[in-house]
């Protein structure tokens, strides 16, 4: 299962890359400035027994066409890295199964695997989540950074942008870390130290009965 996983993430790896390099339309998401849509005072509208009175959407999941190079790249360097740290937590499985079934559980190859395992999943988690986050504001930027718009008032009976179609505006920089990725490689680390006391005790009591 651990070697059909590293395969998985491997193949899943090379084909987002190829994607993001070659493929016109991105999905990718993009933070927005709060938003709620807003219907124009001229219309009636019956059903709803509940308003919103604040807050509404912050990010939108969406397909994208013409992103800049630059942030195919960033989006390319974030799937990267997420290839890098699943490839690498794999291997440490692998390794700890490969060792079990030699009856060797406790080996220094498998204390080099989660010590490294733990160091990528720490910097490969908090890096590919900036990356992406610099990319979902570039996209944000690209699309909805309107500078100027016209219709003809009179005929569609509308004031302003807003009233037509409730125009998203890009969000402020603003980036969201998740933390995760530290207490992941806290606990990869641990399970290293537990292993390598193993190997420790293990050498300690060889030739004993």
């Amino acid at each position: 299962m651990a070697i059909a996983y590293v395969v998985i993430a491997g193949g899943a790896t090379i084909y987002r890359l190829a994607e993001i390099a070659m493929s016109p339309n991105l999905r990718i998401s993009m933070p927005v400035q709060e938003f709620w849509p807003q219907i124009p005072a001229s219309a009636g509208v019956e059903g709803p027994t509940a308003q919103v009175v604040s807050g509404g959407f912050t990010e939108a999941l969406v397909e994208v066409q013409g992103l800049a190079s630059g942030t195919r790249w960033l989006l390319g360097a974030g799937e990267l890295l997420q290839g890098i740290a699943a490839l690498f937590i794999g291997a440490a499985v692998i390794s700890m199964c490969n060792g079990h079934l030699k009856n060797s559980s406790f080996r220094p190859a498998l204390v080099k695997w989660f010590s490294a395992a733990a160091v990528v999943i720490v910097v490969c988690g908090l890096v590919w989540q900036v990356l992406e986050g610099i990319a979902g504001l570039q996209a944000s930027e690209q699309v909805l950074g309107v500078v100027g718009a016209h219709w003809d008032t009179a005929s569609m009976g509308r004031e302003s942008l807003n009233d037509i179609i409730g125009q998203l505006e890009p969000s402020g920089f603003a980036l969201q870390v998740n933390f995760w990725p530290l207490w992941a490689g806290l606990g990869l680390f641990t399970t290293a130290q537990i292993f390598k006391r193993g190997l420790e005790m293990q050498k300690d009591t060889a030739g004993l009965i």
